[in-house]
């Protein structure tokens, strides 16, 4: 395999909405759409429709969403033959208000059957043996911790859910992917506004050897341990629901790092799929094909080299 990705499965429940609800607000929702969804799988999705090899590692339930998920990975042609049913939990599912305009989302996730994701499940050929193998922290930290010791390739862990990272974990990562909340969470900052160039600085106290943060429209940070930082602004786009962005953006970049890009260019090519994947609805509703990504990447600026 040149990627496997260890993760949940889900299944979405999207709600269009004029404006997202604040704390204790009730808003009326127009419609809801079922959608596969959980980081995992749209991370395997989006590398699936890329034209990886894909191989899933996770669980869901016995149940109608379940069969779901494996149908809908499939189509995108991942290897789905180490997703395990578990009898006794629900697949999972999350909640995700979608905000007309501007595509910005809120998500609640019960992780149902990802929950049962154990240890002894990921000791497979497809993770021993991948190129690339992408994490997460929607299943159980041990079972992530043990996906990255059994890991051969290169490893890319996506810190969501943010949660502390134990340092034997971080120390088998090679490949860190924040978004800018989750940076500041794992850096043990005070929430603010910063500039790239702060962002970078709290980037480099992680000590992994690349970090890249994931800026939503501004695009993409790459923070390599023997090298300046880039910024890597994003195509133009026009979003219509960003559900799932920073997912098709991970699973893009495995797949250029599996095809043996450079960081500067996989990052490129991630910021490219992610643009376009937010020109539908859905976390899938627009995952990009390799062709439509190598046509944007025309309209793509150049990377800045931030000083400092």
């Amino acid at each position: 395999m040149s990627v496997t990705v260890v993760g949940s499965l889900n299944e979405d429940v999207l709600v269009r909405v004029d404006r997202l609800p604040g704390r204790g607000e009730t808003v009326i929702g127009r419609d809801t759409a079922l959608a596969p969804g959980g980081k995992g799988a749209n991370q395997a999705a989006a590398a699936g429709r890329l034209g990886g090899t894909v191989a899933m590692v996770g669980r869901v339930g016995t149940d109608p969403a379940g069969e779901r998920q494996l149908a809908a990975l499939a189509d995108a042609g991942v290897d789905v033959g180490h997703v395990r049913r578990t009898p006794d939990a629900p697949t999972g599912s999350a909640t995700i208000p979608v905000e007309d305009g501007s595509g910005e989302n809120l998500i609640v996730v019960v992780p149902g059957a990802n929950g049962a994701l154990e240890p002894g499940d990921v000791d497979v050929p497809p993770v021993r043996e991948a190129r690339v193998v992408l994490l997460q922290l929607e299943v159980p930290l041990a079972t992530v911790q043990a996906a990255a010791e059994v890991a051969r390739g290169t490893v890319v862990l996506t810190p969501a859910p943010p949660r502390p990272l134990p340092a034997a974990l971080l120390a088998r990562v090679d490949v860190l992917v924040p978004n800018e909340h989750e940076l500041v969470q794992l850096a043990g900052a005070a929430p603010a506004d910063r500039s790239p160039e702060e962002l970078a600085a709290l980037a480099r106290t992680l000590r992994a050897a690349t970090v890249v943060v994931t800026l939503g429209a501004r695009g993409a940070l790459l923070v390599a341990a023997d090298g300046p930082a880039l910024l890597q602004p994003p195509p133009p786009v026009e979003p219509v629901d960003t559900t799932g962005a920073g997912d098709c953006f991970c699973g893009a970049l495995a797949v250029a790092l599996a095809s043996g890009a450079a960081p500067d260019e996989a990052v490129a090519a991630a910021v490219t799929a992610a643009a376009l994947s937010t020109t539908g609805p859905g976390a899938r509703g627009a995952l990009p094909d390799a062709d439509a990504v190598a046509r944007s990447r025309a309209r793509l600026p150049a990377a800045a080299e931030l000083r400092g």
